[in-house]
């Protein structure tokens, strides 16, 4: 066989040339292809997850991947808000492998290990500035309770820079000095009172003191019911403990309370022991109205003391009672202005109550004449139908109201000798009235 033309050669050389480039190129792509530039990415979502076949840049503003569900770490908080980059390097999402605690892969520990590993016991994920517990504290010699709770770190670490806190002086006046020396409510210093501030306020507030000790500091005068209400410069001077009065011991009310008998008892020839009637929980009386030889009852209660007893050494405006049932002792007027010669008993309680002067339960009919028998009984009504003499229930007589030289009296007797115009004669024969 004779060999090819010289020109034939190279156009065959050149082919199998270019199928070899085009073989070898086409295994490169293919092996680029296999190749993702994010690194090995969670679950199973593909490109178009993110991407779209328009541009592979910008990325979808609403992927289809559920990085709570698809990873170890849940975003809450403002990482909602973080670029992918900020957290996944040249966008390689196969990094970070980190869970939701793991704070300080991303965030610098500004406290230096000295409050534990875990941000999330104090810190949220909205905000660093933002501290949600005081837990970690609670492990340290001085737990966080009432104010201290709700006031900043470096209220107290003033000297921790960037969160580095360090252990503190636990005394009170570590921090309050300034508050004990300058207490103008009462004068600490002069008062002589303890340092520790716990011994009398709580850690609420610094008004309330209600651990303190009165008794101790007043020589056993204790702070009882409404004492106990008062604000202190109500009995002491300020500044200072100074008193304003010195009562001898707990029973000793008149060395404070003397303006207060004098208005309420001036005169009255009262005992100056309050506690006798008072209370201490309020100026209420108790007194004790019996020790006096009488019972207040019925609507003897509601009276006023000055119902019965002068302004003047609490002198009596009537008479004495000699007894409790000694009514008309007090009530002489009352009876004079209904039963003026009426004959009636003095003793009230015969026919009246102590509840009220309406409604006296008087028997007529055991008493005198049976006016509600017989044909009397729907007639008269009231005490004046019979007895119209004002206040004298002795002015009657059967003529009252059977006069003679009436029907009913001379039409019925004309023919009877010795009539005469007597009550007695008529109750002779007719003892129930007209039957």
């Amino acid at each position: 066989m004779s060999p090819l033309p010289s020109s034939v050669r190279l156009h065959e050389l050149a082919a199998i040339a270019l199928l070899l480039l085009a073989g070898s190129a086409r295994g490169a792509l293919g092996q680029q292809a296999d190749v993702n530039p994010h690194g090995e990415f969670a679950g199973d979502a593909d490109c178009s997850a993110c991407h779209t076949s328009d541009a592979w840049t910008p990325a979808r503003s609403d992927p289809d991947f559920d990085h709570d569900d698809q990873t170890i770490f849940p975003i809450t908080g403002s990482h909602a808000d973080v670029e992918c980059a900020r957290c996944h390097i040249a966008l390689r999402f196969a990094e970070p492998k980190l869970a939701g605690a793991e704070c300080a892969t991303c965030h610098v520990d500004v406290h230096r290990a000295s409050l534990g590993p875990d941000c999330t016991s104090c810190h949220s994920t909205t905000s660093f500035a933002e501290v949600v517990g005081g837990e970690p504290h609670a492990r340290t010699m001085f737990p966080l309770t009432g104010a201290h709770r709700v006031i900043t770190c470096e209220s107290c670490h003033v000297d921790d820079v960037g969160g580095a806190f360090g252990p503190l002086d636990l005394e009170c006046t570590a921090c309050h000095q300034e508050d004990y020396d300058r207490a103008t409510f009462v004068d600490h210093q002069a008062g002589g009172f303890s340092t520790q501030c716990t011994d009398c306020h709580s850690l609420v507030a610094w008004r309330e003191a209600p651990a303190f000790d009165h008794p101790s500091a007043a020589n056993g005068y204790e702070l009882v019911e409404a004492h106990g209400r008062l604000a202190c410069e109500s009995c002491h001077l300020r500044p200072g403990p100074g008193l304003r009065f010195a009562p001898a011991d707990q029973n000793d009310c008149i060395a404070c309370h003397q303006s207060d008998y004098d208005k309420e008892h001036a005169g009255d020839a009262f005992p100056t022991t309050c506690l006798d009637c008072h209370r201490q929980s309020d100026w209420d009386a108790e007194f004790d109205h019996r020790e006096a030889g009488f019972d207040l009852v019925g609507a003897h209660t509601a009276l006023s003391c000055e119902s019965c007893h002068g302004p003047v050494d609490n002198a009596l405006l009537f008479p004495s009672p000699a007894a409790q049932d000694d009514c008309v002792a007090c009530h002489q007027d009352d009876y004079d202005a209904r039963h003026t010669g009426s004959g009636f008993a003095t003793a009230c309680l015969d026919c009246h109550t102590v509840d009220t002067w309406g409604g006296a339960s008087f028997d007529h009919d055991a008493r005198f004449f049976p006016i509600f028998s017989g044909k009397h009984q729907p007639q008269w009504q009231t005490c004046e139908d019979c007895h119209t003499a004002p206040s004298d229930f002795s002015v009657f007589t059967c003529f009252t109201c059977h006069k003679h030289n009436q029907p009913d009296t001379d039409a019925q007797h004309e023919n009877e000798g010795g009539y005469t115009y007597d009550s007695a004669a008529c109750l002779e024969c007719h003892p129930q009235g007209l039957t």
